[in-house]
């Protein structure tokens, strides 16, 4: 496997705080890092490598992936990461080895809807295909669409001279919601995505309208990968649905535990694949209890290759994380938990951006 590698160096700023900056945001986020806080950090990204040093009074940045997309999201990702932190310096970084200016991103791909499908009472199915998506069957569960304002010709996002990826602003920005890969062939050139339909938002309203042969534009992948434990605990609302059924397709045979999904009605209830080990519980909204109520009735696994993966309402999955990471004992490298949307003032507004 090619490694694909990239670095630079941030002068002018006290590289012991950047290091302990962002060691301290990756604890919000509960992700697992290897750092000494006063000299470097290490951060496994599951698309590739972060390595931060203190070097000659300055920060030594170096990037590792297995792909010239995932290496690029990488530098997009620590270069945002500064940008949180308010320092202006790290604009002008000159990456080694950077893609060339005024082309398209390395993990930008255009699209073209193949087929589309219902799902269940709430799920419409896209078969969407694109080139060289080995990159999506190997890291990532989630991508984002780029969907163009309507009655306009697409704009697609470039690579600017230094380094970024400059996106279309004003009239032609892009509307770039998360989805998850709910099937993948890549070798065929084409994966499934399932859009949940709650009846707002510019993605429903596209995937209701949108008909075989549209172009749409990709970027990704991201946002985790398929967990390795053999002991799994799952939960999620709606919205995890399609990435708990890719986890569920994708278990090993003699993998054991639970999945607890919630959903508004039946006819949101979908048949899934899973192991025979693993006991598949539909949770009706209403009727049944909240997911992190369910999550803290059940006995949970111990010991080696457990794994929790739970992922709905932001207040939930807070909840999720403080139980888990609290009094479950379980450890960062044991657990994923994600918010996929927020309830804003009591009204839902299912996965954010969508």
């Amino acid at each position: 496997m090619t490694i694909h590698s990239a670095s630079a160096r941030l002068d002018g700023a006290d590289p012991a705080d950047i290091i302990a900056r962002v060691g301290a945001g990756l604890d919000q986020m509960d992700q697992p890092y290897r750092a000494d806080p006063a000299q470097w950090l290490d951060y496994d990204t599951g698309i590739g490598l972060i390595r931060l040093r203190s070097s000659d009074g300055g920060l030594a940045i170096d990037l590792e992936a297995d792909s010239a997309g995932n290496l690029h999201m990488l530098r997009e990702g620590i270069t945002w990461q500064l940008d949180q932190l308010g320092l202006p310096e790290q604009a002008a970084l000159d990456w080694a080895d950077a893609p060339d200016a005024e082309r398209h991103p390395p993990n930008f791909r255009v699209a073209t809807v193949l087929a589309k499908s219902r799902i269940g009472a709430s799920f419409i199915r896209l078969r969407l295909a694109a080139p060289d998506l080995e990159d999506f069957a190997r890291s990532g569960l989630h991508y984002r669409l780029l969907l163009p304002p309507a009655r306009r010709d697409p704009k697609w996002p470039v690579i600017g001279a230094n380094g970024r990826t400059l996106w279309p602003e004003g009239e032609d920005a892009l509307h770039t919601p998360a989805y998850t890969i709910r099937a993948i062939d890549a070798e065929r050139g084409h994966f499934d995505t399932d859009i949940l339909i709650h009846g707002r938002g510019p993605t429903c309203a596209w995937a209701e309208t949108v008909e075989e042969g549209a172009i749409v534009g990709l970027s990704g992948p991201g946002g985790g990968w398929l967990p390795e434990g053999r002991k799994l605990t799952l939960l999620g609302d709606e919205t995890a649905l399609p990435a708990i059924a890719r986890i569920l397709e994708s278990c090993a045979p003699d993998t054991v535990g639970e999945a607890l999904i919630q959903v508004d009605g039946e006819g949101d209830i979908q048949p899934l694949a899973a192991p025979e080990g693993i006991t598949v519980t539909w949770l009706l909204r209403g009727r049944d209890p909240e997911l992190s109520d369910a999550l803290e009735a059940l006995t949970l696994p111990e010991g080696e290759g457990r794994f929790a993966w739970f992922a709905a309402e932001k207040s939930q999955a807070d909840r999720a994380r403080k139980y888990l990471r609290g009094k479950a004992g379980f450890d960062r490298k044991e657990v994923y938990i994600a918010a996929y949307w927020v309830n804003t003032d009591g009204a839902d507004d299912l996965s954010g951006d969508r």
